[in-house]
């Protein structure tokens, strides 16, 4: 029981100890020390409990040096936002080291009364990396005055304390950054920065000037803007040079030293500059001069954002020790998870890992950049609270399922737990981030079912009920939860996911039957069905910045639909006629062909060699005939051809060559299949996926790939078929 009371809080303390119960809740408080302490900490326990100033469990509250928590001052942490709690049968006491501390303290209090029996607990805790929180960077929607507003009551409530205001796409941040704020639009920002201070929140409002840093007027216009946001109550601020051309780190030093000496320093309650400087990343620095020069010209107290080895990347000591020692300071983090604006139709939904546990020390702060739907975003930003606050002890699994559970609708747990299992992994993109771990419980039944399908397909067919329960069960409650409304899109396809694999499976029994009727009129209803999951569309309002096609269970499940549809429609073309004129017929059927090029062979010399390349050949081989036969296979998972010499078995890669290295440059779909077009008896064939979209061409006595756009010179090759693969 005590260790189920302990899980319950997030961040992970440094120091609980819990014991028999002491008081049931809800329960009524009376409260001593309410003059001197925190005010916003004691406003949140008097909107929390009911007060009871005769009867109600005594609730004594302060910071060191406050009368009230004297008894306990040599028990308070000295770190900064530490605090100590106290819960006995005979009252609580909530001791902070500074303002903050004691309103984390009150929080920790709040999730340990959240149980029908609040037992008696001893807690000494302070976070790890002082500035904590989210940086709203991401390319998209911009989130709304509701979705801010909530979010920092959950960063209040997990004890996350800053959060740098940069939406690419709001023109008073970026390309109209001169302008102040028009009335209605000021008010908005009003509002957030007191929804933010109210929860011990820094809200740091970020500018994005470009290169327009050096005459006198756009610095005026700088100051002009920075006094305009001070006056509408922000106290915190930065300055961006991401993404821009024809940067110069000594310009941008005397811009940011400038901004210090004529604004920052000219209020005593605004915290130190933060900048994002244009090379953020260890992948773009190259040799480092830019940042040296950056780090060795601007003023020590300002703080240097980075984002790690490349733009999206977790973080690790050794990365962080080289940048510090090419900016001359600690690093401030600007993590890119769980961002997705460059995977848009996935949500991230899954564990947060990678990052070490050992670099509190080397960061001057962290903040996570989060998707442009923000309750979604919550499950990443509530682990990333319990890694930043306590490193040392962080369980990214255990955190993630608490994370889970801390978004679900009431009753709907498991539920939700299967919507995240299945949106987890990116897909291929860009930036190479994968995350593997995506429904375990189908990628195993995966494996057992290519090893006994009979066995199998009950529990497979489980498990797609199981997917589409959970979806319509979620989905029931979009009216009334704001998470399941913002990702009803992706609620929609898995519930599709789930009914569409059940007809994969029918599909595979009805051509294993021999019923052409069932498999036909199966194969239209998945159809019909893949087609409108297909369609589904978020944020496709009016104005919307970027439109999402939602893709669920992309990692391991749509591969196993493809491969199930296009086995079983290769099988039933091959032995059956009726109707089979309505089924997908590939451009080439697998088999083995010669391939030609005007009366010319493409043939493998070298067979059994390393390396190399196929050549053109005058003459047919006769002897060692299969050195010019190549095995042609569709990838059901890339939809694009492999293309793999019979006489060796190896693999042609993008360059139209063999692999000089099979052990370190294997075979991988994503680069090795490729795109046949048909036009009359003759065939293109391209490159596809990672190994883009060039045409095959004929250099000399071989093949290479053209940059030319398609037209009909491409249209070269003859496909020779000699049988069956």
């Amino acid at each position: 029981l005590a260790g189920a009371q302990t899980e319950t809080v997030n961040p992970t303390p440094r120091s609980i100890v819990t014991g028999e119960k002491a008081f049931s809740s809800p329960v009524a408080i009376k409260i001593d020390g309410e003059k001197t302490a925190d005010a916003d900490a004691v406003a949140l326990l008097q909107h929390h409990f009911a007060i009871d100033n005769k009867n109600g469990v005594k609730v004594t509250i302060g910071e060191r040096g406050d009368k009230a928590v004297k008894s306990v001052a040599n028990k308070i942490p000295q770190q900064n936002e530490g605090y100590y709690l106290s819960v006995t049968p005979k009252g609580v006491i909530i001791a902070g080291n500074d303002p903050k501390g004691t309103y984390y303290g009150v929080q920790t209090f709040l999730q340990l009364a959240s149980v029908p029996e609040v037992m008696s607990a001893e807690v000494s805790d302070w976070p790890a990396v002082g500035d904590r929180g989210v940086v709203e960077g991401f390319y998209g929607n911009p989130w709304t005055l509701e979705n801010r507003i909530h979010q920092f009551d959950f960063y209040g409530a997990n004890k996350l304390n800053t959060y740098i205001y940069g939406p690419k796409d709001d023109p008073y941040h970026h390309s109209r950054w001169r302008e102040p704020y028009p009335e209605d639009r000021a008010e908005v920002m009003r509002k957030m920065a007191a929804a933010a201070a109210k929860n011990k929140v820094w809200f740091v409002w970020a500018m994005h000037p470009g290169n327009s840093i050096e005459s006198a007027d756009d610095r005026a216009a700088a100051l002009a803007k920075f006094e305009s946001m001070y006056d509408m109550g922000f106290r915190a601020f930065a300055v961006f040079f991401d993404d821009i051309s024809n940067y110069d780190a000594a310009k941008q030093a005397d811009y940011l030293n400038f901004i210090t000496d004529n604004f920052i320093h000219k209020h005593d309650d605004v915290a130190p500059l933060i900048m994002c400087p244009s090379q953020y990343n260890k992948l773009w620095a190259g040799d480092g001069a830019y940042l040296r020069e950056l780090g060795a010209k601007t003023y020590p107290e300002v703080r240097i954002m980075w984002t790690g080895n490349s733009v999206v990347d977790m973080i690790n000591k050794e990365d962080v020790e080289w940048v510090e020692g090419n900016i001359s300071r600690k690093p401030f983090i600007w993590l890119n998870w769980p961002v997705n604006d460059y995977c848009v139709n996935h949500l991230l939904m899954g564990p947060m890992y990678g990052n070490d546990t050992d670099i509190a020390d080397d960061l001057s702060g962290f903040t996570l950049n989060p998707m442009e739907y923000a309750e979604a975003s919550l499950v990443s930003i509530y682990q990333g609270a319990d890694y930043l606050w306590n490193p040392e002890s962080y369980d990214s699994e255990a955190s993630w399922l608490r994370a889970v559970n801390e978004i679900a609708p009431a009753g709907l747990e498991d539920e939700t737990l299967t919507f995240c299992k299945y949106n987890i992994d990116l897909g291929p993109n860009t930036h190479r981030l994968r995350r593997m771990e995506e429904s375990p419980e189908m990628q195993a039944l995966i494996e057992a079912y290519n090893a006994n399908p009979a066995q199998t397909t009950p529990k497979m067919r489980a498990e797609f009920n199981k997917i589409s329960d959970a979806a319509r069960k979620l989905l029931a409650t979009a009216d009334t939860c704001a998470f399941t409304a913002e990702v009803a899109p992706w609620l929609q396809v898995m519930e599709m996911l789930g009914r569409r694999g059940n007809l994969a499976l029918d599909i595979t029994e009805a051509v294993a039957k021999g019923d052409t009727i069932g498999f036909i009129d199966t194969y239209k209803k998945y159809y019909d069905l893949t087609d409108e999951a297909s369609r589904v569309e978020s944020r496709n309002f009016e104005g919307s910045i970027k439109v999402a096609y939602p893709v669920v269970g992309s990692l391991y499940t749509e591969p196993l639909l493809k491969q199930l549809l296009t086995n079983a429609i290769s099988n039933y073309r091959a032995n059956y006629t009726y109707m089979v004129d309505m089924l997908p017929a590939p451009v080439v059927d697998n088999g083995v062909y010669r391939i030609m090029v005007n009366g010319k062979y493409l043939g493998n010399p070298n067979a059994g060699g390393i390396g190399g390349r196929p050549v053109l050949e005058d003459k047919e081989d006769d002897v060692n005939p299969d050195r010019q036969l190549w095995r042609i296979v569709l990838d059901p998972l890339t939809d694009r051809y492999q293309i793999v010499n019979a006489k060796d078995g190896r693999y042609l890669n993008e360059l139209v060559a063999f692999s000089r290295n099979p052990e370190s440059n294997p075979y991988d779909r994503d680069w090795h299949t490729f795109v046949i077009e048909r036009e009359g008896d003759k065939y293109a064939i391209r490159n596809g996926g990672n190994g883009g979209k060039a045409y095959w061409g004929v250099a000399e006595d071989h093949l290479a790939p053209v940059t030319n756009q398609k037209s009909p010179a491409n249209f070269i090759f003859e496909l020779v078929g000699i049988g069956a693969n």
